[in-house]
């Protein structure tokens, strides 16, 4: 009996050399049919990834209705998760309409004054650069070719072709419009019906797998999920309070363009470590364009705020379920960056924390083995 479950398990490994050899030398046509086979459920991928996303605000809707409906019972407010999934889509395409009306426009006319600020100053500049030795003939020549009351121009005449590349590019990360349109009636149906899909998946994990893998991959999901909805809320209620700190402290100070530049700093924080510093430089250089004093000032507001927020907001609104040690989180930017830009950060970094919760428990539970 013995020989007969060696020589089985040396088959079956025979089969899966050879099943590797061949896919390997065929490696172009193995990839495109996968990416085929997988195209036809794109639709359905994204659609999961909008319900898992739109998941972490309907949540906290949810509960609040069911709290209201515990000490009001009504009919009316019998169909909780109908209400909670409205309420959710209205506030997505509230922010949707938000960036399209107010952000885009906004940063449109920055642009618009930084341009003409360059235009207007860059004589004075280039002489500054000559006047310490420094060569900017190459430099001079290529800023003389510019028509900068164009380019003014045209940011001022097509805001809404700012949108449409904006919107564009945002869709060609989750596929075509049709793709994308489709992937929002999957998102409606996975988000009724989350809980009666968990299940099956339970249910398909353990009627497929033993039960030892059956239960480590129910804890690895159920661990993913909990990191990634604690990054996304945290991030985004952060992201919100980062703003409206900026937006006060920036109108206290009197400063210039403080409702743009809270928004552009609320936005990149979502992107953490890298994504403020990216707002304080929008910032610095829409500033600075209308005095050098409030520049400075703003630089002193900017870093006193990021100083609560690394101290305070973060270990409080994020918390500890996503922390990672700070070289961690650097190198999950840097890869996930390189990957995927800024789509890739806020991937790599709740993923790189599951991946790192489950080898610090494995260490742990062997180290403890030896002991």
């Amino acid at each position: 009996m013995k020989n007969i479950e060696d020589f089985k398990e040396k088959l079956l490994l025979l089969a899966a050399g050879v099943a590797m050899f061949a896919v390997f030398m065929n490696a172009k046509v193995v990839f495109t049919s996968v990416m085929s086979v997988l195209g036809l459920f794109s639709s359905l991928f994204v659609g999961g990834v909008i319900a898992f996303v739109l998941n972490v605000p309907m949540k906290g809707i949810e509960k609040r209705f069911i709290k209201l409906r515990e000490k009001h019972p009504s009919k009316i407010l019998k169909p909780v998760r109908v209400y909670s999934l409205v309420l959710t889509y209205l506030a997505l395409f509230a922010v949707i309409y938000f960036i399209g009306s107010v952000v885009i426009p906004n940063t449109a006319e920055s642009v618009k004054s930084i341009v003409e600020v360059v235009r207007d100053n860059y004589p004075v500049w280039l002489e500054w650069f000559k006047s310490r030795g420094i060569d900017v003939n190459h430099l001079e020549k290529y800023l003389g070719e510019i028509d900068f009351a164009q380019i003014a121009q045209k940011i001022a005449e097509n805001r809404n072709e700012m949108f449409a590349l904006v919107s564009g590019s945002l869709g060609a990360l989750v596929g075509t419009v049709g793709t994308t349109a489709i992937g929002f009636i999957f998102s409606i149906y996975i988000l009724l019906a989350k809980e009666r899909l968990g299940r099956q998946a339970k249910m398909l994990t353990y009627a497929y797998l033993k039960k030892d893998w059956a239960d480590k991959c129910c804890e690895v999901a159920k661990l993913s999920h909990r990191v990634f909805s604690k990054f996304i809320s945290g991030q985004c209620l952060e992201a919100v309070i980062i703003g409206v700190l900026f937006f006060v402290a920036l109108t206290i100070g009197r400063l210039p363009y403080a409702s743009t530049i809270a928004i552009v700093i609320g936005a990149t924080s979502l992107v953490p470590i890298i994504g403020a510093f990216i707002g304080c430089v929008f910032g610095l250089v829409l500033i600075v364009t209308v005095s050098t004093k409030q520049a400075i000032i703003f630089l002193i507001v900017f870093f006193v705020i990021q100083q609560f927020e690394g101290h305070v907001i973060y270990p409080n609104v994020v918390g500890g379920q996503v922390g990672l040690p700070a070289i961690w989180t650097m190198l999950a930017v840097v890869v996930g960056g390189a990957v995927g830009g800024i789509g890739g950060i806020m991937l790599f970094i709740p993923l790189f924390s599951v991946i790192y919760m489950l080898i610090r428990k494995d260490v742990y539970a062997r180290l403890k083995e030896e002991i």
